[in-house]
C-alpha cells in the first residue's frame, strides 16, 4: 500500500459532500416568487453551468482515484490500462500522485464549505433556491451562521471553491502530476471549469447587495435590526 492510499477515504468524503451542496435543495420558484436580480443573474440560475462544475470536479476527482487505486498493482494487466489511460506524461513507476498538506487543506474548506451551505439549506428549508426569490410566507432567518453573517451560504461557495483550488491546482494531485493539462481537451476542461466557476461566484457577490435590498424592502424594521446585529455579509469582523 503507497502513501497515496491513504487520500481515498477524503477523496469520496469531499465528492459526497461537494455534491450535497451544489445540488439544489428545491425546485425552482414560481416566476411570480422570482426577483429582479444582476445581469449575471443569466448565467448563475441556470443549472447547466452547476452540472458542468460538478461533472469536472468528479472527472478530476475519480480519475485520481483510480490512478492510485492502479498504482497499488501497477503490474497486472488492468492496472497497467488504466494507468496508461489516465497518466500520461510519468511511467507507472514514477507516478507522483500523493497526499500533501495542501490536499488535507484542502479537503478541511470543502468539508467546512459544504457544511455550511448545508446548515444553510436546513434553515431557510422550502424557501432555500438557487435562484433569487421571495416565496410564500417567507421568513428572515437570524440564527445558526446567518447570526454570524447575512450571507453564509456564499462564504460556504467560497470555502468549497478555494478547498478544490489547494486539491487539484497543487502539485501532488493527479490533475498536475498525470499530464492532464498539456493536452487539449485537459486544457479546455479546466478553462471551462474556471470560466464557470469564476461566472458564477462572481455572480453571487454581486447578487449579495441585490439579495439585502430584497430583503430591506420586505421585511422593514426587522431586517434594519438584524443587519445591525450581523453588519457583515461573509466573513465576521472582515467582510
Amino acid at each position: 500500500m503507497t502513501p497515496a492510499f491513504l487520500k481515498l477515504p477524503f477523496i469520496l468524503t469531499s465528492l459526497l459532500a461537494f455534491q450535497a451542496t451544489t445540488t439544489p435543495p428545491n425546485p425552482p420558484p414560481r416566476p411570480d416568487e422570482t426577483v429582479t436580480s444582476t445581469k449575471l443573474e443569466v448565467v448563475v440560475k441556470q443549472r447547466i453551468g452547476i452540472l458542468l462544475v460538478q461533472t469536472i470536479f468528479w472527472l478530476a476527482s475519480l480519475a485520481e482515484a483510480a490512478t492510485i487505486l492502479a498504482s497499488q498493482n501497477p503490474q497486472s494487466a488492468c492496472s497497467q490500462r488504466i494507468l496508461k489511460l489516465l497518466v500520461l506524461s510519468h511511467t507507472a513507476e514514477d507516478i507522483r500522485v500523493r497526499p500533501t498538506v495542501t490536499f488535507f487543506l484542502g479537503v478541511i474548506l470543502i468539508c467546512f464549505g459544504s457544511y455550511i451551505r448545508w446548515s444553510c439549506f436546513r434553515a431557510l428549508g422550502r424557501m432555500f433556491t438557487f435562484e433569487m426569490s421571495i416565496r410564500k410566507d417567507h421568513q428572515l432567518i437570524r440564527d445558526g451562521f446567518y447570526s454570524m453573517v447575512r450571507h453564509p451560504a456564499y462564504t460556504g461557495v467560497l470555502l468549497t471553491q478555494a478547498g478544490i483550488m489547494c486539491w487539484h491546482a497543487t502539485p501532488g494531485s493527479w490533475v498536475m502530476q498525470s499530464g492532464i493539462l498539456e493536452t487539449t481537451f485537459g486544457k479546455l476542461l479546466g478553462l471551462v471549469y474556471v470560466a464557470l466557476v469564476s461566472t458564477i461566484t462572481i455572480g453571487l457577490l454581486f447578487r449579495m447587495s441585490r439579495e439585502d435590498a430584497i430583503l430591506k424592502k420586505t421585511f422593514k424594521e426587522e431586517w434594519d435590526v438584524w443587519a445591525k446585529e450581523v453588519p457583515y455579509k461573509l466573513v465576521p469582523g472582515l467582510l
